[in-house]
């Protein structure tokens, strides 16, 4: 069974699988990118059903699937989990103005920042590719885009990237 983890959002991953989606069950468009919730079975290669979420999808007042924990999944892919990193920065449990301080400046940073999403090395590796393979430096950039799915699996309960 191969297992799919997908960012929807910045702090929403689900994970699918290639099970067949039966009545009730929450699934993955992948054409239309949007979480939806099976009332009749559709057989289309870019559904595929959700297992595991980092928020809740509800059905009938209770969680229909499994929780993922967010943390666990930054750690995972290498993403700053910036709460435990202001939590060590602070000098105690109670110094909520340095946490929030912490929180506050780590989040503009990146805010101010967004535009700036190629490095020097990475224009000028996309100029030395496309010298040497004769694409175009715009079909290389999309090379250099944040990936958004990873082949995963859970051993032991525990989440791993699929080498």
């Amino acid at each position: 069974m191969a297992q799919k983890l997908i960012k929807i959002k910045e702090d929403h991953y689900v994970i699918v699988d290639d099970l067949k989606p039966k009545d009730g069950d929450f699934v993955y468009d992948s054409k239309d990118k949007v979480i939806r919730f099976v009332k009749q079975y559709l057989k289309d290669n870019w559904i595929k059903k959700i297992t595991h979420s980092t928020q809740p999808l509800y059905k009938n007042d209770f969680w229909a699937i499994q929780e993922l924990k967010l943390s666990e999944v930054k750690e995972l892919l290498g993403e700053v989990d910036v709460e435990k990193k202001a939590s060590e920065y602070a000098i105690n449990d109670f110094d909520d103005y340095a946490f929030c301080g912490y929180v506050k400046g780590y989040n503009q940073a990146l805010e101010d920042n967004k535009e700036k999403k190629y490095t020097e090395e990475d224009v000028i590796s996309i100029v030395e590719k496309s010298r040497e393979t004769g694409l175009t430096a715009e079909y290389l950039m999309l090379t250099l885009q944040p990936k958004t799915e990873w082949e995963v699996e859970i051993v032991d309960g525990k989440l791993k990237l699929k080498l």
